[in-house]
Order: structure tokens, then C-alpha cells, then sequence
């Protein structure tokens, strides 16, 4: 018979970006100067963070996110796409001129490839959450989820209350698909660094060991790095192990990152091992590259 306990789902909070994401699938990248018909198009929120947060969901684990929503004309599908999926939002942006961001990606059949165009980066100052969960989030978010998951966006209006749930006890792990502005100062807050092979250390050269020995540096005892159809390489308090990935024929490798940090945090939430977590994450990643849009896998 289940306990209580076993029967709760998965409780993680995501803390980063949220977009719109216009997809079109081509037989290959079109030439410049020349107008091609998409063979499948699909809009639908998108952003790291939002992903991972989808992911979770769908896996049935409890997903919260922060993240900057605000107005525009892509705000409504976002929000209608959280309550769809029973995402609680905490809007960083509200009461101000920010707008969603409108991203765009091709992604070519020939290889699976995509190519993502961001707009312009967003200006609008947003506010700093309070430090104090209590203070920060609403009162039906409580207790402090035991997984939070940070893209490292918006870390100038964030790292307060991750800092707090850091001191709470929550493992706090970062998305790392590149380097961006704060993660000097994310880094001695993070349980778990989950890194892109792209991802790379200013001043340090762009490889898997530099990724390994900068973090250890930090005092981080759980890192990966992820290197697409080749094996991710783990280090789990110096335990260095791989993490076989399944051929497949990919049909959209777009958001497959998202899927992998979102399926982790369900699996690390539920169980706290590092390693079994991650090789559960990967084969819930590699299910999604088997066909288009960041939820197809869960059909």
C-alpha cells in the first residue's frame, strides 16, 4: 500500500526565461534572398526555464515558475498555456512595460539542426524579489520546493530568494546551455551544474574539463555536460561517470536540453541521486527528439 508520501508529486521550482516560440520545419535552411514554405509550423511558449517547467508537469511532478510574462500580444497564449498545465506563475514583469519575447526557429530536416533568432534584449527594469521566501512568493507556494532549477536569466532580480532556498536546504541547479551575466555569483549557491558543451567559462578554454575543474572550484559537487548524440560526462563528488545517449533518427533536436533539465529535476526531486536521475532525464530527452515540439514525447 502507498504512503502519503510516495503518492506526492515532485515539487520544483523554475526560475529563468519564458518566450514565445514560432517553429518552422524545412527540408533544409533556406538560401538568403529566397522565400521557402515550411513544412510544419507550430507556435507555443517556449524559454528554457518554461520548458523544464512543462516537462516536470507533464512527467505529473508539482512545477512553479518566475519568470517574466508580462504584456504584449504573446502574453495570453503563455499564461492559458500554465494554467492548461497547472504551472503556478509568479510574473516578474507584472504592473510594467515589459512584453514577452517573440522568438523564431527553423529547423532543418536535412540534420535535425535548429537556428534560433532572439529579438532584441529586453530593457525594461523589473523589480528584485524579496530575499524571504515568505516575503517573495505567495503563501499557497509553501513549503520551499526540495529542487529549484535556474536557466540563469534574470538573475539580477532572483539571486536573493535563491540564495534563500539555498539556506533552506533546496539543491539548487543550473541550467547551463552558455554562460550568462551572474553565474560568478550563482555558482557557490548550486547543488547540481547541468551544462551545455558550448557552455564556457570567460578567460577558460571551451571544453568538458574546464567545465569540470571551474566548477569544482566552486565548491558545486554534482556537474554535467551534455554533448548532443555523444555521451554526457558526470561528476558526482569527483566520481567521474557517462551517460550512454540512444541512436535515434532525430526528427527535432530543438528543446531537447529543456526536456533533459526538466525530466532531472522530476526524478532528482523524487528520489535525490544524481546520477540515476540524470540517465532517467536522458532517455526522456532522447523520446523527445523522436518527433516535432517540445511536448510531442508526452503522447
Amino acid at each position: 500500500m502507498e504512503t502519503a508520501k510516495s503518492m506526492t508529486p515532485p515539487r520544483a521550482l523554475f526560475v529563468g526565461r519564458t518566450t514565445l516560440d514560432v517553429l518552422y520545419w524545412l527540408d533544409r535552411l533556406p538560401a538568403e534572398d529566397t522565400k521557402v514554405y515550411a513544412r510544419q509550423f507550430h507556435a507555443a511558449p517556449g524559454g528554457p526555464a518554461l520548458n523544464a517547467a512543462v516537462t516536470h508537469a507533464l512527467l505529473g511532478g508539482e512545477s512553479m515558475l518566475i519568470s517574466a510574462v508580462g504584456k504584449g500580444p504573446w502574453a495570453a497564449a503563455v499564461r492559458d498555456e500554465l494554467a492548461r498545465l497547472g504551472i503556478r506563475l509568479l510574473d516578474l514583469a507584472a504592473g510594467t512595460d515589459y512584453e514577452t519575447p517573440l522568438c523564431t526557429a527553423w529547423v532543418s530536416a536535412a540534420n535535425a539542426s535548429r537556428t534560433v533568432v532572439n529579438p532584441p534584449l529586453e530593457t525594461t527594469a523589473l523589480p528584485r524579489l524579496a530575499a524571504a521566501w515568505s516575503e517573495a512568493v505567495p503563501a499557497a507556494w509553501d513549503p520551499i520546493p526540495p529542487v529549484v532549477l535556474c536557466d540563469g536569466f534574470h538573475l539580477k532580480e532572483t539571486l536573493p530568494l535563491l540564495g534563500a532556498c539555498k539556506a533552506a536546504g533546496a539543491s539548487v541547479c543550473l541550467d547551463g546551455g552558455s554562460w550568462k551575466a551572474g553565474t560568478e555569483k550563482l555558482a557557490p549557491l548550486l547543488t547540481v551544474a547541468i551544462c551545455s558543451e558550448r557552455f564556457t567559462v570567460p578567460g577558460e578554454p571551451a571544453d568538458p574539463e574546464s567545465i569540470f575543474a571551474w566548477f569544482a572550484a566552486q565548491g558545486v559537487p554534482q556537474v554535467a555536460v551534455t554533448r548532443g548524440p555523444r555521451p554526457i560526462l558526470g561528476s558526482d563528488g569527483g566520481r567521474r561517470f557517462e551517460i550512454e545517449i540512444e541512436p535515434v533518427e532525430a526528427q527535432d533536436t530543438l528543446g531537447a536540453g529543456d526536456v533533459l533539465h526538466g525530466a532531472f529535476c522530476y526524478h532528482f526531486a523524487g528520489e535525490g541521486n544524481f546520477e540515476a536521475a540524470l540517465r532517467k532525464a536522458a532517455k526522456v530527452a532522447t523520446l523527445s527528439c523522436r518527433s516535432h515540439g517540445v511536448q510531442s514525447w508526452a503522447r
